[in-house]
């Protein structure tokens, strides 16, 4: 077999191949000996049709399965011998016909990954936060531990409601055109930031405890946080189910110690800060990674392949599909993504794609590796939590692709901290503008990295092929 290559642009190769008669004659003898396997015909025993009849009636078609065959395997040959990082499926724009003695030749368009030499990279301009965990934070989050240590316990000496009881309600009615039937809902009359629609809280406090069938009229306002409820009015019938009220532990040392977490209360707030501040540190170190490869980006314009635009763009439209609680397509669905969204999409999609790629070159260029250890670390809490063995948890991931994308998500961690590492970094208060994960590194973007780590094409366009 004889293959040029030519260049067509940077992401782009031609595949320019021949196949001499001697692989096509073994071919047609291959597909005409298993054609005749199964044909019936008039005068003839099955499987003893002679080839020159088979050639007069099925010569078209076999033509043309032996031209798709050696498309298909002249392309992967081609491939692996030149080494040539495909990423899609390749295009034929031009073959011969299969005729007796000639050679079969064909052309080719295939999309490739394409060189990436990183430019630029050290010393990247990057604004980061300053570690800074208010007391009013703290607080917060002792209030919430409060919280969690409040027992509720049933009414006693009263019989109406009042602020800080906790009630079981059953609820009927409408929210504008909207039927409501709610047989057991929770209603905190102190938690307004959680109130499901504004004053049912102020309704319900100091009715009798044994309200049943109590109507309530309430107008939702045009800026009530749930948009689908805004400008609507409520007409309810509202039953109290269960009243509760809130034993509160006092915040003394006694608490602390029933927390687990001190001897003292100043033993506690010193934890639940270093708790707040490892937590802000994690964030803190996302948002200068972040900055760092937005900057990357910037700096390495490099041309990426048409077909990992088009798959970073169903990374993209899958993430905001997740964002909106839509469930996930299922293992090997491809979702149509709207036609008008994909030119919204396009611009992140390219940038995201594009950063993985600088990303993985400057981790060849330096060599930067995951070793076991740091790949088990990384396991570790997925298996602490279903209380398995490390070990069972990376075969199981091994098994289904997943470990490739852990380790290719480290891999790309460490270059990130070693970009932050060697960057020209400012200390912020407040970040100029904000950092989001809008380039693909968080867990949704590892199908995204699997698409450009790999890229190992699937149906092969032939000369049959309509698109």
């Amino acid at each position: 077999m004889q293959v040029r290559i030519e260049d067509v642009s940077p992401v782009e190769k031609k595949l320019i191949v021949e196949v001499p008669w001697e692989t096509v004659s073994a071919r047609l003898g291959d597909a005409y000996r298993e054609l005749g396997k199964g044909v019936q015909l008039k005068g003839f025993r099955k499987g003893k049709v002679p080839r020159s009849v088979l050639e007069q009636m099925y010569a078209p078609r076999v033509n043309l399965d032996v031209a798709n065959e050696l498309v298909r395997e002249s392309f992967f040959t081609a491939a692996n011998e030149h080494k040539l990082a495909a990423v899609s499926e390749p295009r034929v724009e031009k073959f011969s016909q299969v005729k007796k003695g000639e050679p079969f030749s064909f052309e080719a368009i295939v999309e490739v990954r394409g060189e990436v030499v990183p430019q630029d990279y050290e010393g990247l301009p990057i604004e980061r936060r300053k570690l800074d965990v208010k007391d009013e934070a703290v607080e917060q989050a002792l209030l919430q531990l409060q919280r969690e240590h409040t027992e509720l316990k049933p009414i006693e000496g009263r019989t109406e409601t009042q602020a800080g009881d906790v009630l079981a309600l059953e609820i009927n009615g409408t929210i504008g055109e909207h039927e409501v039937k709610q047989p057991r809902f929770g209603l905190d009359l102190d938690d307004k930031e959680r109130e499901p629609l504004p004053g049912l809280a102020a309704a319900m406090t100091g009715v009798p405890l044994d309200t049943k069938g109590k109507e309530i009229e309430l107008d939702v306002p045009d800026d009530w946080r749930d948009e689908g409820l805004r400008g609507r009015k409520a007409k309810i019938t509202v039953s109290i189910v269960d009243a509760r009220e809130k034993d509160v532990p006092a915040l003394d040392d006694e608490f602390a110690k029933d927390t687990g977490k001190g001897d003292t209360l100043a033993d506690v707030r010193a934890a639940l800060r270093a708790d707040l501040e490892a937590r802000e540190g994690e964030v803190i170190k996302g948002e200068a990674r972040q900055a760092a490869l937005k900057q990357l980006v910037k700096r390495n314009q490099i041309t990426v392949a048409p077909a990992l635009i088009e798959r970073g763009i169903e990374i993209q439209f899958n993430r905001l599909r997740a964002m909106l609680g839509m469930q996930p397509p299922k293992r090997g669905e491809r979702l149509q993504v709207p036609p008008e969204l994909k030119d919204k999409l396009r611009p992140a999609a390219t940038d995201e794609v594009r950063g993985q790629l600088v990303l993985e070159a400057i981790a060849d260029k330096e060599n930067v590796a995951v070793t076991d250890a740091e790949l088990d670390a990384h396991l570790a809490p997925t298996a602490r939590a279903r209380n398995i063995p490390v070990a069972r948890l990376r075969a199981e991931w091994a098994k289904d692709g997943r470990l490739d994308n852990a380790t290719w998500q480290l891999r790309t961690q460490k270059v990130l901290d070693s970009l932050v590492a060697r960057a020209s970094i400012t200390e912020v208060e407040k970040l100029s503008e904000p950092v989001g994960d809008d380039l693909g590194l968080g867990d949704v973007g590892e199908a995204a990295a699997e698409a450009v780590a790999h890229g190992e094409p699937g149906h092969v366009h032939g000369p049959d092929c309509d698109h």
